[in-house]
């Protein structure tokens, strides 16, 4: 007589068919090293959650030099090598330096770190033209300025417009007249800040000189 067929288990759904071996719980052992290390960050999470002095230095900001009244006063290196502070910055005074005891040898070395050699060529010509001659300002026309400087005629309006924005020059009136055709140009030996041609005079056509 055949033996009776067993009916496979009923699958429930989300139950897995196959089981691992159950695993023994493991024995928590206490290690002093973990309890030690455990302490020290509770130590160090409550102090950084204290607000610390706003005019305390951390180690590190007196090994990199940066501190809170150093963030406020303290020109950057970037500052120090062209010789901007931050005094020159907000107190500029607005009229150009007296000539006296600067040269262009000494005004190049000060500013060659970022004025490219168009726009140290213009200034050159303008320094000439001025705090050699013992002038603030000088007049002279775009195309003899560009021969001057070595530069095509296009090129140096874009130098002079450059320069403009820099604030190392100025151009208070321009005059294209039948009778006198050109620009007076002002050379600051330090950068001010560009007044973006406010208070520029235009002299065109039949006006008056």
């Amino acid at each position: 007589m055949a033996e009776p067929k067993t009916k496979p288990e009923r699958r429930v759904a989300g139950r897995s068919k196959f089981r691992l071996p159950e695993r023994p719980p493991r024995v928590v052992e206490t290690n002093p090293l973990r309890e030690i290390l455990q302490e020290a960050k509770a130590q160090e999470e409550a102090l950084s959650a204290k607000p610390a002095p706003r005019t305390q230095d951390t180690p590190a900001k007196r090994v990199a030099g940066v501190g809170h009244a150093s963030t406020v006063r303290r020109d950057t290196p970037a500052k120090e090598i062209t010789g901007v502070s931050r005094a020159d910055i907000v107190r500029a005074p607005a009229a150009p330096e007296t000539s006296a005891a600067i040269s262009f040898r000494e005004f190049s070395k000060r500013w060659s770190p970022i004025l490219r050699s168009g726009q140290m060529s213009v200034c050159r010509v303008l320094f000439e033209m001025t705090y050699e001659a013992g002038q603030t300002e000088c007049f002279t026309s775009m195309p003899k300025l560009a021969a001057a400087a070595g530069l095509k005629e296009r090129q140096c309006y874009n130098v002079v417009a450059q320069l403009e924005l820099l604030g190392f020059i100025e151009r208070p009136e321009i005059f294209n007249t039948p009778t006198k055709k050109g620009t007076i140009f002002r050379l600051f030996l330090s950068p001010q800040t560009p007044g973006a041609g406010s208070n520029r005079r235009y002299h065109i056509g039949g006006e008056g000189d």
